[in-house]
């Protein structure tokens, strides 16, 4: 007598391994929308890393995803600034990860990953990727000017008829 058919067996496995609070002990969050910005603004990224204060000493960054899908670390303190906060709750410890680019560059596009590292158990957790699309400054290089050359001559023409009315 058979108890489970193969596929209750895996609906249960799949239940059980998808509950984060119950088997794995690093959990990373942060929303799966592409983020697209104009070049030059300011823009911060946030990754939520959630783990288990007795059995975690924790390691988290955000990283770099090139064309071949390697993860290489962000070095640069000119183009990005990493910020962490922590909340600690009874068991739980939940670290936060700032990923701030000053001034984004056309060059930021592409994909970012937050990744943690439960350095006691050897423990992994990875985010999606995020893309982001910097797209070009429509006005970048353009000098407004308030006075146009015809600006210029309609007020110069008022001027003088408003100084023959006087006279």
């Amino acid at each position: 007598m058979q108890i489970f058919q193969p596929t209750t067996a895996f609906l249960i496995m799949f239940v059980l391994c998808s509950q984060p609070n119950s088997l794995a002990t690093v959990t990373v969050r942060y929303p799966r929308e592409p983020v697209t910005k104009t070049e030059g603004l300011l823009l911060s990224l946030k990754c939520s890393v959630e783990y288990k204060t007795k059995d975690c000493d924790i390691e988290a960054n955000w990283k770099y995803m090139n064309n071949s899908f390697e993860s290489l670390p962000l070095m640069d303190p000119n183009t990005y600034l990493i910020t962490v906060n922590e909340t600690e709750r009874t068991e739980h410890r939940e670290r936060n990860i700032f990923l701030t680019f000053n001034s984004l560059k056309l060059q930021d596009s592409g994909s970012y990953q937050c990744e943690a590292v439960c350095r006691n158990s050897g423990t992994q957790a990875k985010g999606h990727l995020v893309r982001l699309n910097v797209t070009a400054d429509p006005y970048k290089g353009l000098k407004a000017s308030t006075w146009s050359g015809r600006l210029k001559t309609d007020a110069a023409m008022l001027a003088l008829s408003a100084l023959i009315l006087l006279l």
